[in-house]
């Protein structure tokens, strides 16, 4: 004879729209993420203080990781990519898309972390690339006892023409 067993399915929030929202995987991946854009903007380097927000947080050796991920999204991106000034409260799509690919990638689903990345962020080839670095990233986010929660995918940008590109802005938002 058969048992009936309840079933519910899992219902995924989707991502917030403010940082104070996030849970600490998340936030530490932005901040980081944030921090390492500001310091590229200002013509710094920007691993001692990726060293010390990893450090902090948990993760030491995270940051060459994410300095490797972010190094491969700069030199390869299709577009701008928009990252908000370190202390900003609001969320950007494409700060929610990286997100989301740590995520996935610190899950063992780097299939569908290259194919977020390379929706229209990066090139293909760049995408698989930089799912070395962002693979370390969630092992090392894993060990240190952050787990980035499981979410809805953020939702797919509008289409854009590849010429769409500009340089990105001296001043952060």
């Amino acid at each position: 004879m058969g048992r009936i067993l309840p079933f519910a399915p899992r219902i995924l929030r989707g991502y917030p729209t403010a940082t104070t929202a996030l849970d600490p995987a998340e936030s530490v991946f932005l901040l980081a993420l944030r921090w390492w854009v500001a310091d590229i903007r200002q013509w710094a380097d920007p691993m001692p203080r990726l060293r010390q927000t990893m450090a902090m947080a948990g993760p030491t050796d995270a940051a060459a990781s994410l300095d490797q991920f972010m190094c491969v999204i700069a030199r390869t991106a299709q577009r701008q990519i928009e990252v908000h000034a370190p202390r900003c409260s609001c969320l950007s799509a494409d700060e929610l898309r990286l997100m989301h690919a740590a995520r996935l990638a610190q899950g063992g689903e780097t299939a569908l972390a290259a194919s977020r990345l390379g929706v229209d962020l990066l090139p293909a080839a760049a995408a698989d690339f930089a799912l070395g670095p962002l693979s370390g990233l969630g092992v090392l986010f894993r060990r240190a006892g952050l787990h980035f929660p499981h979410r809805a995918a953020p939702e797919a940008p509008p289409d854009r023409p590849a010429d769409d590109w500009t340089p990105p802005p001296s001043s952060l938002h």
